[in-house]
């Protein structure tokens, strides 16, 4: 009986062990923060955001960083999944983890914490007028903790840009209706 207490423990691990294994394999840039979202390295993110007229979407974090997996695990858990997933199709989306983060200043405008979240124009120069603008801390205005906030400054960057996200509108249906008011009589 114990060895096949055993057994079924091993297989139990061996089997949540491969299935973190396969994610990875999937799609080892997405490194939790969405395996249908198309990830791209760094080192091609200026060519890529060139070629296709797009903005760059820079999430800097850490694999070690509590932070960093609390925003990971909002995002895994949220509502928020579906509509990142169509946002992102607008954007460049680059995830450095641990030591693929850029190392230029220029990508560190108020310090070096995380997770970090920069968006860029085509040509990788930072977009400073987009930042949190809900930040917990006055002094870390590209840190995020919140999926909506993180949409929030996703759509505002596209409509800088011009660019018209049909499904993020709400529809005629989905609008309040102004109260009727009394007619006036002539």
């Amino acid at each position: 009986m114990r060895s096949l207490l055993l057994l079924a423990l091993v297989s139990a691990t061996a089997y949540a062990s491969f299935d973190k294994i396969k994610d990875s394999i999937q799609n080892p840039l997405a490194r939790g923060f969405g395996d249908d979202i198309a990830w791209i390295k760094w080192e091609d993110a200026i060519e890529t955001a060139l070629d296709t007229n797009k903005p760059i979407f820079l999430l800097i974090h850490k694999s070690w960083c509590h932070a960093c997996k609390a925003l990971k695990k909002t995002f895994q858990q949220s509502n928020a999944k579906k509509a990142f997933k169509k946002l992102s199709e607008h954007f460049v989306m680059v995830n450095t983890e641990d030591d693929d983060e850029p190392f230029e200043e220029e990508y560190r405008p108020d310090g070096k914490y995380i997770p970090r979240l920069l968006f860029l124009d085509k040509n990788g120069d930072l977009l400073p007028e987009f930042k949190n603008k809900k930040a917990e801390y006055k002094n870390y205005a590209y840190y995020y903790s919140s999926p909506a906030d993180i949409l929030n400054s996703m759509k505002d960057v596209l409509k800088h840009f011009g660019v018209d996200i049909p499904e993020t509108k709400r529809g005629d249906k989905l609008k309040p209706k102004k109260p009727e008011g009394k007619k006036k009589e002539l």
